[in-house]
C-alpha cells in the first residue's frame, strides 16, 4: 500500500513542474515603490501606482501617487489621484482628487480635479480645478492583455 502511493508521487515528480498562474481580480495594476534613501532623477511612467518614500526629480505620469512623509518630488506630475504626506514642488495636474495631509507640503502649479487638505497640510501656489473631460491620464484597463 505505502510503496504504491511512493510509485505514484514518483511519476508525478518526473514530470514537468506546474507554474500555476493566478490572476488576482481585485489588483488590475502595479505599483512601483522608491524606497526611503533612494535618489532618482529622470522620467516615470507607469499604468500604475508610484509610491515615493525617497526623492525623485524629474517627470510622472502614473494613475496614482503616493508621496509619504519622508518622499520629497520636484518634478512635473501628471496623475489622476495624488496624495501628499511629505513635500512635493513643481508642476501638478491631477484630474481626480488630490489630498494633502497634514504633514504635507505642495509648492507649485497645481490643477486638481477635487481637493481635500487636512488641518496642518499646506498648498502654495497657483491651483485650479481642472476641467477635466472624464478621460483618464493613462488606462487602467488595457484591452487584449
Amino acid at each position: 500500500m505505502w510503496q504504491k502511493n511512493k510509485q505514484d508521487a514518483d511519476k508525478k515528480d518526473n514530470g514537468p513542474a506546474k507554474v500555476k498562474l493566478f490572476k488576482n481580480p481585485l489588483k488590475t495594476v502595479e505599483t512601483t515603490i522608491i524606497s526611503v534613501g533612494s535618489k532618482l532623477e529622470g522620467s516615470i511612467e507607469t499604468a500604475g501606482t508610484l509610491i515615493v518614500d525617497g526623492s525623485v526629480t524629474g517627470n510622472i505620469k502614473c494613475s496614482s501617487l503616493e508621496i509619504l512623509q519622508d518622499g520629497n518630488l520636484e518634478a512635473k506630475v501628471e496623475a489622476e489621484n495624488v496624495s501628499v504626506a511629505g513635500r512635493f514642488e513643481g508642476e501638478m495636474i491631477c484630474n481626480g482628487k488630490l489630498t494633502v495631509f497634514k504633514k504635507g507640503k505642495v509648492i507649485g502649479d497645481v490643477s486638481y480635479g477635487t481637493l481635500s487638505i487636512e488641518s496642518g497640510g499646506a498648498l502654495d501656489g497657483s491651483v485650479s480645478k481642472s476641467k477635466s473631460d472624464g478621460t483618464p491620464i493613462l488606462p487602467l484597463y488595457q484591452k487584449g492583455k
